[in-house]
C-alpha cells in the first residue's frame, strides 16, 4: 500500500504551513486559536460542531507537528455519507488505509452528477490502488481550473472556490498531473483576519476553509 491519503495530505499542509511569511503563520495561528471552543471548534455560524473540530485538531498538529504522535486521528463526516455514494466509498476507503487493510470493493464508476470533489475522490482511490488514473477525467478536473488559477465545483458553478481549489491541486499533484499555478487565486481569499475565504465574494471563515487554504498552498 502507498503512504495512506490522510498522511499525504498532512505533509502537504505542512509543505505549505512552511510556505507562509512569519507574520502570515501568526495571523492564521491567531484566528484559529479564535475558533476554539472548551471542547471543540466553531462552525461559521459561531456554534460549537464536532464537524469542525476535526479540521482544527489538525491544523494544530501543522502548526506543532509534535502534537501529530499519538493522535488518534478519526474521521466525522457529514450526514450524507452513505455506501451508495462515492464519499461514502471514499471515506471507508480511508479508514481501511488508516488500519493498513486493502480496501475492498473499490468502484471506480463514474458518478452520474460530475463535481469536482467527485472526481478527485475517484482519482484519489484509483492511485492508491495502483490502478492507472483515468486520462479523461484528469482532463475532466483540468478543464474545472478557469483564468484566476480557481476550480469550479462544477460545469455550471459561477465562481471557482477554495475547497473544490484545494482538492483539486492535492488530486492533481498527486496522480503526477498538471494545474495552473493558483497563487494568486488562494491569496485573494485571504482575510486580514488570518482565515480563507470560501469564495472571492464572501468575508467570512472558519478552520475548516483555514485547513482547505493551506492545503492548497502546499499543492502548487
Amino acid at each position: 500500500m502507498k503512504t495512506p491519503l490522510l498522511y499525504q495530505a498532512y505533509r502537504t499542509l505542512r509543505r505549505g504551513w512552511k510556505r507562509m511569511t512569519p507574520e502570515a503563520r501568526h495571523a492564521v495561528e491567531a484566528f484559529v486559536a479564535s475558533q476554539r471552543t472548551d471542547h471543540g471548534y466553531m462552525n461559521a455560524g459561531g456554534r460549537e460542531d464536532d464537524y469542525y473540530k476535526q479540521f482544527g485538531r489538525v491544523l494544530e498538529a501543522v502548526f506543532s507537528p509534535y502534537r501529530l504522535l499519538g493522535m488518534d486521528i478519526s474521521l466525522t463526516v457529514h450526514e450524507s455519507r452513505h455506501k451508495d455514494t462515492i464519499y461514502g466509498r471514499f471515506f471507508d476507503f480511508l479508514e481501511a488505509e488508516m488500519h493498513a487493510v486493502r480496501p475492498k470493493d473499490v468502484s471506480f464508476d463514474c458518478p452520474k452528477v460530475m463535481t469536482t470533489n467527485a472526481v478527485c475522490c475517484l482519482l484519489s482511490m484509483q492511485h492508491q490502488t495502483g490502478a492507472t488514473a483515468s486520462p479523461e477525467w484528469i482532463e475532466w478536473l483540468q478543464q474545472r481550473q478557469d483564468a484566476t488559477g480557481g476550480f469550479h465545483a462544477t460545469d455550471q458553478a459561477p465562481v471557482p472556490d477554495l475547497l473544490s481549489t484545494a482538492v483539486a491541486l492535492f488530486t492533481l499533484r498527486l496522480v503526477g498531473a498538471e494545474a495552473r499555478d493558483a497563487s494568486d487565486f488562494i491569496h485573494a481569499h485571504w482575510l486580514d483576519n488570518g482565515g480563507f475565504a470560501p469564495t472571492i465574494f464572501d468575508d467570512y471563515s472558519d478552520v475548516e476553509y483555514v485547513f482547505y487554504g493551506i492545503l492548497a498552498l502546499g499543492a502548487i
